[in-house]
């Protein structure tokens, strides 16, 4: 029934589009980066920037503020062109950016020279309204959802002359379940056969605070100074029952209980410097900024009753750079570099019960700290301009990148990866009326792995399947081409793209069969991967009060690991849409809902099942438009979960993953005082500005 009812909305939103005649909402183009302004594109009663970035095509946000961009996580989020994280932690802070106080939002498939090198999922980039701060403002917010889930916060602006401060504050608290059924078959040839069946029950607890504050002072109309300030302490709590049975050779079978206590504690914080020099020439400017970050992980785990172990983390990064941009008759040139150092050291601590001692003693062959530092020193060139309909962009980004590794135990074991890279970057577009044009954009990126791949310590949480990074992992390197066509006439705004990207040494995890049958999952470096395929982006408004968008992206996918594995060679076609409709019912609302539908994929040693969810949501404006009440229902079809499956020649396993997706959400929201400038345009306030259903 529920494929039946998804299927449905999916055909609905479909026949809607191509019924539709006029569309207002037009994508504004800056060579290959769409637009999407508020009011115009984006049009939302109330929220925050994670509420935006939901109506975007082919963007997604998951219930923990995690965005993703063509269902690649690894996208970068910059507000106002700069990074809004050193750690990649961008949910909370997107959690405190206001509807009113954004101005247009772009997405970027393929960033340029300009930009950091590692990044394979392009960047957004929010644009806030500057000086829009009128005396002073604050608001509220308070939130509930099902199942215990609390959330709340307060904010604070005020500018006074040349100086303008900000400041929030954020709380959240969440109860989740989650559980795993899994099947494994061991059956090799000098090996008895093995069956294995698992299921696991937990509940999630965390709570998060985030705390920031800004200020920016004006000199005069060519020179500002600008500080933020960003703290996170996240706490949490996971307990679960892990339940095995196995069976050996029609053996009466085995059975098992294990309960698995995770807790831990995270603190983060982040300190960022700008400073920005215009002069009289039109569009130059020098702009130098440092930023750095650090924090502290402490994660204890009870495995059953054999095994604990503490782990402490602590990590810093920091970097420094400078960009300058001077135009030169009809050409722009721009230049910069930027040095970026990152350090993480994890310690491991490990005590097994002793049933001597009745208690527990440490294992020494267990027992080891890790250490990384990454050393990455960049500059750049760049040339724009245009001519008529034509227009380009070209640059190189060179890279040189030193990282050390080693183990505690074994201090002159350093392993060196050390490397010098060009990346070179290409956009060329081509107007072919006022309404259309075609572009073309190629870039050179590079994806360094992450510290869940390379930590070499082992998780022994589910005995049957053990977890380990591998520290000698290299980056991959990927070379991008898209090919687009872009059209925004009368109301109708549409995209189209093809795209290839060849992906050389991709790392992957990868799993092969251990001792006594136990599952070793691991990460290699696999040959070879690619990605080609073609997205279509359709953006209307049905009638005043309704506008519908969406997203298709059909791809063929191959990844080549006959390196490692001759059985690791995987092709396949996927297809993933999203289909957005969002109605303005009555005077001051606004109800959305949205359907995403992704195919079966492959990985490297086997298959994903599909995957679609359905979410909806009703706001309103109330006191007379300063608070509203937001009525949110995530996977309102309860289906979104993940279930996985591999056939190797010795094993074969099936996995099923779910977790609480099903959440109702009631949030209040309400603003003192005024923090809009009156130029703003009455687009900015869709409910005032749009008719409705029953207007």
């Amino acid at each position: 029934m529920k494929d039946y009812l998804f299927v449905i909305l999916l055909s609905f939103g479909f026949i809607t589009i191509t019924q539709a005649q006029e569309n207002e909402a037009t994508s504004q183009n800056n060579n290959s980066n769409d637009r999407y302004e508020i009011g115009v594109n984006i049009k939302i009663v109330d929220g925050n920037a994670l509420d935006a970035l939901k109506l975007i095509p082919a963007v997604d946000v998951n219930a923990d503020g995690i965005v993703s961009y063509r269902g690649n996580e690894g996208v970068q989020i910059f507000i106002n062109n700069r990074p809004a994280s050193q750690s990649g932690e961008y949910g909370p802070i997107l959690e405190q950016i206001l509807i009113q106080d954004i101005k247009y939002i772009d997405i970027i498939s393929n960033p340029s020279a300009r930009y950091d090198a590692d990044g394979t999922a392009g960047i957004i980039n929010i644009a806030t309204n500057s000086n829009n701060l009128k005396n002073t403002s604050a608001n509220v917010m308070l939130g509930y959802g099902s199942g215990d889930k609390y959330d709340g916060g307060v904010g604070f602006q005020k500018q006074e002359g040349k100086l303008s401060i900000n400041s929030s504050y954020t709380f959240k608290e969440e109860n989740r379940y989650a559980s795993m059924d899994a099947n494994l078959q061991n059956f090799g040839e000098d090996d008895p056969f093995k069956n294995t069946d698992q299921g696991y029950y937990g509940d999630n607890n965390f709570t998060k605070h985030n705390f920031q504050l800004g200020a920016q002072y004006d000199f005069n109309e060519h020179n500002n100074l600008s500080i933020s300030t960003n703290v996170v302490k996240i706490d949490w709590l996971r307990d679960g029952d892990l339940w095995t049975e196995v069976t050996e050779d029609g053996n009466m079978p085995h059975r098992s209980m294990q309960t698995n206590i995770n807790e831990g504690s995270k603190m983060k914080g982040e300190v960022r410097l700008d400073y920005l020099h215009t002069t009289e020439r039109e569009g130059e400017e020098l702009a130098i900024s440092t930023a750095y970050a650090s924090g502290d992980v402490g994660i204890f785990k009870e495995l059953g009753t054999t095994e604990q172990n503490y782990k402490d983390a602590t990590f810093s990064n920091f970097s420094f750079q400078t960009d300058y941009t001077r135009p030169m008759g009809n050409v722009n040139f721009e230049t910069g570099v930027k040095q970026t150092i990152r350090t993480k050291t994890e310690g491991l601590n490990v005590m097994n019960y002793d049933e001597n001692s009745d208690g527990f003693l440490p294992d020494e062959s267990r027992n080891n700290i890790f250490n990384y530092n990454e050393y990455v020193t960049a500059g750049y060139v760049m040339i724009s301009g245009s001519h008529q309909k034509f227009s380009y962009q070209a640059g190189v980004r060179a890279e040189q990148t030193i990282i050390r590794t080693n183990l505690e135990s074994d201090p002159s074991d350093i392993y060196k990866n050390d490397y010098f890279k060009l990346y070179p970057s290409l956009t060329l577009k081509q107007g072919l009326s006022e309404y259309d044009d075609v572009f073309f954009t190629y870039t050179k990126k590079v994806e360094r792995p992450s510290m869940r791949m390379i930590n070499p310590f082992v998780d022994y949480s589910n005995p049957s399947y053990i977890n380990q990074g591998n520290p000698e992992l290299n980056a991959s390197f990927i070379d991008s081409f898209e090919l687009g066509y872009n059209l925004n006439k009368d109301k109708v705004s549409f995209k189209g793209s093809l795209y290839y990207k060849l992906y050389q040494d991709p790392a992957r995890w990868y799993t092969t069969e251990g001792e006594d049958g136990v599952m070793v999952n691991s990460v290699e470096n696999m040959d070879k991967a690619s990605d080609a395929g073609v997205e279509l982006i359709v953006d209307t408004e049905l009638k005043k009060w309704w506008n519908v968008n969406a997203n298709v992206n059909v791809f063929y996918n191959m990844i080549d690991g006959r390196n490692i594995d001759p059985n690791v060679y995987q092709t396949s076609i996927n297809w993933r849409t999203t289909i957005t409709s969002n109605m303005r019912l009555w005077k001051g609302s606004q109800f959305m809902l949205s359907g995403t539908y992704l195919s079966p994929q492959k990985n490297p040693q086997g298959d994903i099942d599909r995957r679609y969810f359905v979410n909806a949501s009703i706001s309103q404006s109330v006191l007379k438009g300063q608070g509203s009440l937001v009525l949110v229902l995530d996977d309102m079809l309860n289906t979104q979960h993940y279930t996985m499956s591999r056939s190797q020649p010795t094993f074969s396993e099936d996995k099923t993953y779910d977790w609480e997706s099903r959440v109702v959400r009631l949030t209040f929201r309400y603003r003192i005082g005024n923090a809009s400038n009156s130029k703003k345009k009455p687009s900015r306030a869709p409910s005032d500005a749009t008719e409705s259903i029953f207007n």
